[in-house]
């Protein structure tokens, strides 16, 4: 699922890397909400790395956040 998102193989398995305990969806559903807010995988994956504590929040909440982030006029990465 990584791969299909636009996330190299290297990529992918840094990102399996983090938070080992949690399951996969978890990290998906962090990386697609990042990518939706118009970030390149690298750097998504780079925020996921220095604030793993992402990978922890409810799906739910995630969203929430990434949607206030867009209301702010976080797009396309800027």
């Amino acid at each position: 699922a990584l791969r299909a998102m636009g996330f190299s193989q290297v990529q992918a398995r840094r990102l399996l890397a983090l938070q080992p305990r949690l399951g996969p969806e978890h990290r998906e559903a962090a990386a697609a909400q990042l990518l939706l807010l118009g970030l390149s995988a690298e750097a998504a994956l780079a925020l996921l790395e220095r604030s793993p504590a992402l990978l922890r929040l409810p799906t739910e909440r995630l969203r929430e956040r990434a949607e206030e982030l867009r209301r702010l006029g976080l797009d396309g990465g800027r």
